[in-house]
């Protein structure tokens, strides 16, 4: 008699330890429920060609990220709300909660992998440099390290880290904006010798530059994966955008979406897929 009392009660305590111990969940571990309760999400931007496009006329945005993204959004019935940031404050803007997630195409690095969650990789992406046209002192990356040397960087970006890291002589001109074509010009008023970004906003550069050489247009150098980003433990969040990412580039929309704003520069990882489950006849024996 004794243990059919004493069972309700254990049955209650295991309960109220199951209670305690959802209460201890990170408060942004539910933010898929107040996303799809609110029918909106607030979403970080940097304008970047071609993912993020901003008309400086109309304010208006668009850009493959963007089409990506309320495609995603509407499937859900969720409206997306844009708000400009920076790449020296995006981070700072998910840990505050000014924005839920950031789509800025953004190298996912080890130094931002400990301020961000990222998602799986959207495409892949490579650097170049800059330099003014009879500028014959670079003919390899290695060059770049020597004193005195002033290399033109977006305050905040991957290339500032990539530029610390590999060219301490070097003195590094940060610049705090989100114009990735920045460090180029500093190079074409002379106020930089190299500008290092992303291979596709060199080539882009040059391209309109007739007195400027994009270095690496060839052959871009230090290839990393382009992925957007959540704050650090909205799992549930980050688990429906990497489910979104996969269906959009197994499927061939986001390749669709992004046929309509020219070459992006950007490399995306199609799958090798091979049959599940096919059953091979087994060899033949001699009969005897």
């Amino acid at each position: 008699m004794k243990s059919l009392f004493r069972r309700p009660l254990v049955l209650w305590g295991m309960l109220a330890a199951l209670m305690v111990s959802a209460g201890a969940q990170p408060a942004g571990a539910q933010v898929m429920d107040r996303i799809l309760k609110d029918k909106t999400i607030k979403v970080g931007y940097i304008p970047s060609p071609p993912g993020t496009i901003k008309d400086p006329a109309t304010g208006e945005v668009k850009g493959y990220y963007v089409d990506g993204l309320r495609y995603i959004f509407k499937t859900i019935g969720v409206e997306p709300v844009l708000v400009e940031t920076t790449w020296a404050n995006f981070a700072a803007g998910l840990q505050s909660g000014q924005f839920d997630m950031s789509i800025a195409g953004t190298f996912a690095t080890i130094q931002r992998a400990a301020a961000v969650e990222f998602t799986k990789p959207i495409h892949y992406l490579g650097y170049s440099a800059i330099v003014k046209k009879g500028d014959e002192r670079f003919k390899a990356l290695a060059d770049f390290n020597q004193d005195g040397l002033k290399i033109a960087v977006v305050q905040g970006g991957a290339a500032q880290e990539y530029v610390r890291e590999n060219f301490p002589k070097a003195t590094i001109v940060a610049l705090g904006t989100g114009n990735l074509t920045a460090p180029f010009v500093e190079v074409s008023a002379g106020r930089a010798d190299v500008g290092v970004e992303d291979a596709w906003q060199a080539r882009r550069y040059a391209s309109v530059q007739p007195g400027v050489v994009d270095l690496f247009q060839a052959n871009p150098y230090n290839l990393l994966p382009i992925a957007w980003t959540v704050k650090r433990g909205n799992q549930d969040l980050l688990n429906f955008l990497n489910t979104s990412i996969d269906f959009m580039l197994l499927t061939g929309r986001w390749e669709r979406m992004a046929n309509g704003y020219g070459m992006t520069g950007r490399y995306f990882d199609a799958p090798n897929l091979a049959p599940f489950g096919t059953v091979t006849e087994a060899p033949a024996t001699d009969k005897k």
